[in-house]
């Protein structure tokens, strides 16, 4: 049987008090280690996000230019009434564009959060119609599988059998 005395001790004969700091520095050091990469991860993510809204202002500002070259054209024609949607729409999309430009992404996640409380269904209409266009254009942009190749036994003829 065990003593009372031997219970709770280190085979080693010390008290473990110093495994238990060891232990304690090192998820330490693997908790800052982790915190670092997390951070830069998400930098990378900021970066990206902020790239691409870049990309989507200039496009929408050449749209918004594209709409009003059309709304020009449609002033001079039959159709006068169609050139000033057209106007109209191009500074819509100047306005977005602008937008996108002057927000940080903090700004658009709490103005996005905001309209969802404010209108649900539109955010929810809107987020069920962005889905839509996402699998519509991964579905379009999946490679095709390469056809099987054709056996020259299907083509032969049974000869009036």
């Amino acid at each position: 049987m065990q003593s009372a005395e031997g219970v709770g001790t280190n085979a080693s004969g010390g008290d473990g008090a110093g495994h238990v700091d060891k232990v304690g520095g090192i998820v330490g050091e693997v908790k800052t280690m982790a915190g670092e990469v997390a951070g830069g991860v998400k930098d990378k993510a900021v970066n990206s996000v902020n790239e691409r809204k870049g990309t989507a202002a200039e496009t929408l500002g050449t749209v918004a230019g594209a709409l009003r070259v059309a709304a020009q054209d449609l002033r001079q024609g039959e159709v006068s009434g169609l050139g000033t949607y057209a106007d109209s729409a191009a500074e819509q999309l100047d306005k977005v564009a602008g937008y996108l430009r002057e927000k940080d992404l903090t700004g658009l996640t709490r103005d996005a959060e905001t309209f969802a409380r404010r209108h649900p269904e539109a955010f929810l209409g809107g987020a069920f119609l962005a889905g839509i266009f996402a699998a519509r254009f991964l579905k379009s942009s999946r490679p095709r599988p390469a056809a099987a190749p054709l056996d020259a036994t299907q083509f032969e003829s049974t000869g009036g059998e």
